[in-house]
């Protein structure tokens, strides 16, 4: 009962900071469904459990949803998607989280980009088919990766609405082609579709409660948010490793 009520009360505080940062919930989920069911549930848990919160943000911010690009970013996803969650018992994720981590880390110098500049796009369209299919793979191999792909969404030059919408309907396609992939290869067990279930009710209320929130701030002051959790992120990532980097740089 308690690590429900764990489970409970830091989901929905996770997922109203997911909504005002943009996303990178999974990041933050990993090391409470690790102590809630172990660290071998975590992949299929938060997939279920964030399947469940991006269709609510699809709901909340529907309108808001660029469709041209999600439609140039949903074969990509399928397919990526399936390839990460087939390879996913069977490839160590250390060196690939190590290298998102840094990459994460490495986007503070977005915070030096000027006000002006935000609308700027500097990603086009067609760049979403590679960037989505290498998120997507990652995604099903490690379980999540934060808000590696906000980067791309800010630099094509979205508003925070526009942003969490598409972001979110894209994230609909990949863990529900992620959740077909671990039943297919029998990961969804009791414990992980009981789990995810009490996840993803939690974020849809704490979703409800970002919405209204996000309201109430800037575009600029958003942009700050979403940079500064990436970072976070990346940080949390390489702290999370760092008795692996370790053992590697003594073993050279």
């Amino acid at each position: 009962m308690i690590k429900i009520s764990l489970l409970v009360v830091l989901g929905f505080l996770i997922f109203v900071l997911s909504t005002l940062s943009g996303g990178g919930a999974s990041l933050l989920l990993m090391p409470l469904i690790i102590f809630v069911a172990g660290a071998k549930s975590v992949a299929p848990i938060m997939t279920l459990g964030i399947a469940m919160s991006s269709s609510s943000r699809v709901f909340l911010f529907f309108k808001e949803i660029d469709w041209n690009l999600f439609k140039w970013l949903l074969p990509s996803t399928i397919v990526g998607s399936v390839l990460g969650a087939r390879l996913f018992a069977s490839l160590s994720s250390d060196w690939i989280q190590i290298i998102i981590g840094i990459f994460l880390v490495f986007t503070v110098f977005q915070f030096f980009q000027k006000p002006e500049d935000v609308k700027v796009k500097r990603i086009k369209t067609w760049h979403f088919v590679p960037i989505g299919f290498t998120i997507s793979f990652l995604s099903g191999l490690i379980g999540g990766v934060g808000p590696l792909m906000n980067s791309a969404y800010m630099n094509y030059g979205m508003t925070k609405e526009e942003l969490i919408g598409t972001r979110s309907a894209n994230a609909v396609v990949l863990h529900i082609s992620k959740l077909a992939s671990y039943a297919y290869f029998g990961y969804l067990t009791g414990d992980v579709l009981k789990y995810g279930l009490i996840l993803g009710f939690t974020a849809i209320i704490g979703n409800f409660y970002g919405k209204k929130l996000l309201g109430m701030i800037s575009e600029l002051f958003f942009r700050k948010i979403v940079i500064t959790t990436m970072v976070v992120s990346g940080v949390l990532m390489l702290y999370k490793h760092w008795d692996f980097i370790l053992e590697t740089i003594h073993g050279i």
